[in-house]
């Protein structure tokens, strides 16, 4: 596959997570191909540190080396990577970097045509916030064969402080899929956990020392506990995404009984009437309205 540091990256999906990870890659050396997109600023502010605005997806493919995607959803995957004047332009030698938080089976979709046409793929959505994608510290799933991993180790590697390598394409989907039920169901319990704590006048700093450094703790609980406390809903995760990635877990899990996923989703759904395009942790301030 050649020089990875010499080839171009075409990066697609500028969002709260794109953004930043696409920045780096500038920053690290990279000639990237960036899509025009309806907002304009993400665009722009690649386009100065280098970037090259291309037309299209389609076009995009056909002038870069390793395509990497960072999309909302499957609908997204579906319209940016299966169009036929895309699959078109897919040749042997190009590296499909897919990161989106979608399902699994979408995923294999996109591996088939890709790799029908001699193209690789690696299934490899991250973890760690808007934080660890400007830091360079995210985690990837990488679901794949290794060979595709090491061809773009280098590029990885300005992105996420671990490469952990899960299995086939779509097994990356899938671990995303349990991480993210996990990150939903501990946002929860954080919640009450707070409010327990609220209810029984206690000294919150005390509260969030202790239960950090026992058996308690979650991720959640320890980044995002002053979140909630200060009722900060800048945006870190969407909450409406979340509600896609827990219906992903319960599609994947129908014949699995998981009530405390179902619960989850259904909270999360009754905020999201005001408080869907917003951090996750939004969801504490339906509790409070009660």
């Amino acid at each position: 596959m050649g020089d990875i540091r010499k080839q171009t990256i075409g990066f697609l999906g500028l969002g709260a997570m794109g953004l930043p990870m696409a920045t780096r890659l500038c920053k690290a050396g990279y000639s990237l191909n960036v899509v025009r997109h309806r907002r304009p600023q993400p665009v722009q502010q690649l386009e100065t540190l280098g970037a090259k605005v291309v037309r299209d997806v389609a076009e995009m493919i056909e002038q870069s080396d390793v395509v990497m995607t960072i999309l909302p959803s499957d609908r997204e995957m579906e319209s940016s990577l299966l169009q036929e004047d895309v699959l078109f332009r897919v040749r042997p030698g190009l590296v499909l970097v897919e990161m989106t938080s979608g399902s699994k089976g979408v995923m294999k979709r996109v591996d088939e045509e890709f790799r029908s046409r001699g193209a690789s793929v690696l299934d490899a959505p991250v973890s760690g916030g808007t934080s660890g994608a400007e830091n360079g510290t995210l985690t990837i799933m990488a679901g794949g064969s290794p060979a595709v991993i090491e061809a773009v180790r280098d590029i990885l590697g300005e992105l996420a402080a671990n490469v952990i390598p899960v299995g086939d394409v779509g097994d990356g989907k899938a671990v995303k899929a349990i991480n993210q039920m996990l990150a939903g169901i501990h946002m929860l319990a954080t919640v009450e956990a707070i409010q327990l704590a609220r209810k029984l006048n206690l000294d919150m700093s005390r509260v969030l020392e202790v239960v950090s450094q026992s058996s308690g703790a979650s991720w959640i609980f320890t980044h995002k506990s002053k979140d909630i406390l200060t009722g900060n809903d800048s945006l870190g995760f969407k909450m409406n995404l979340m509600i896609k990635d827990l219906g992903i877990a319960l599609s994947d899990g129908a014949s699995v009984s998981m009530p405390l996923a179902s619960l989850a989703r259904s909270l999360y759904l009754l905020a999201s009437h005001k408080f869907g395009e917003v951090d996750f942790s939004a969801v504490s301030k339906l509790f409070d309205a009660e």
